[in-house]
């Protein structure tokens, strides 16, 4: 007598349908768990601006955080200049402790504002958040000494005295790096010139500064164009070592981006926007 084959039992039909009609919430809740795990990336955007002419007021965007007093204070001048000349900044969501969960970074990479980077890229290997913060902080130092050195022997240069800028105090609050020396210069010298350098027009620009005035180049270029057009910029003073990150970035409409090598290449470049002279300005080149 044949055997007939037997099916499977009616326990495991039962079990093979609940899997059928509820094993996709076990789907999602790994999917879930997925999108929030930590991947190795921070996420890099447009920070706030300050007009280095006026008052100490962080600029981002939608609201202002006064810091109080001026961002450059230079002797007793009393000199009222018009236009801006902001420096720009970049925000960096993330740590070296603590980086941008799954669903962030892919959210925040199909984002134009935002740029989402290994955390190596922006924080040295085996460093802290604090010693980051510290580091961040003797850049900004050195930039505002090197800015002191360079307008100074600028003045000089052109038989005037320098002795104001001795003096001189530069409020960047918690801003931190070197990347804002440039700006920091073109400051002291309309402060302490009472020319107005800008012709009234709203500049932006970045740069790292030497002793001596030479321009270098900096990191976020693309986040600081976006933070200085936003913010109401019509040109930007940026290091010509920069200029292959600017051609391969969308630059906002209605930013004119300068390339400057040097401090005397920005005061160039500064008289002649004030004068409207706008065809004898430079451009990057590929």
């Amino acid at each position: 007598m044949a055997l007939k084959p037997q099916g499977p039992s009616s326990s495991f039909k039962a079990y093979l349908s609940w899997i059928a009609r509820h094993g996709y919430w076990g789907v999602a809740v790994l999917l879930i768990a997925f999108l929030f795990f930590p991947t190795n990336y921070v996420m890099e955007r447009p920070g706030p601006t300050m007009n280095v002419l006026g008052n100490a007021v962080l600029n981002y965007g939608t609201k202002k955080v006064d810091l109080g007093g001026k961002a450059i204070e230079v002797g007793n001048s009393s000199f009222s200049p018009s236009g801006a000349l902001d420096i720009v900044t970049v925000n960096v969501v993330g740590s070296p402790s603590s980086t941008l969960p799954v669903f962030m970074a892919i959210a925040n990479y199909f984002d134009p504002s935002s740029r989402v980077l290994p955390k190596e890229v922006v924080f040295p290997i085996g460093s802290s958040l604090s010693q980051d913060e510290k580091s961040q902080q003797g850049l900004m130092s050195g930039a505002k000494e090197a800015a002191k050195q360079a307008a100074s022997s600028f003045l000089k240069s052109k038989g005037l005295s320098a002795k104001q800028i001795e003096g001189a105090k530069i409020n960047s609050g918690p801003i931190g790096g070197p990347s804002a020396g440039m700006v920091f210069a073109l400051g002291l010298i309309e402060k302490a010139t009472g020319e107005n350098l800008t012709g009234g027009k709203n500049v932006a620009g970045t740069g790292t500064l030497s002793d001596s005035g030479q321009v270098g180049a900096i990191g976020g270029i693309s986040s600081k164009m976006i933070a200085a057009r936003r913010d109401g910029a019509s040109f930007f003073l940026a290091p010509e070592a920069n200029c292959a990150q600017v051609l391969s970035s969308p630059v906002p409409s209605g930013l004119r981006v300068i390339p400057v090598s040097s401090l005397l290449g920005a005061l160039s470049a500064l008289k002649d926007i004030s004068s409207g002279r706008l065809s004898l300005l430079p451009y990057c080149k590929a």
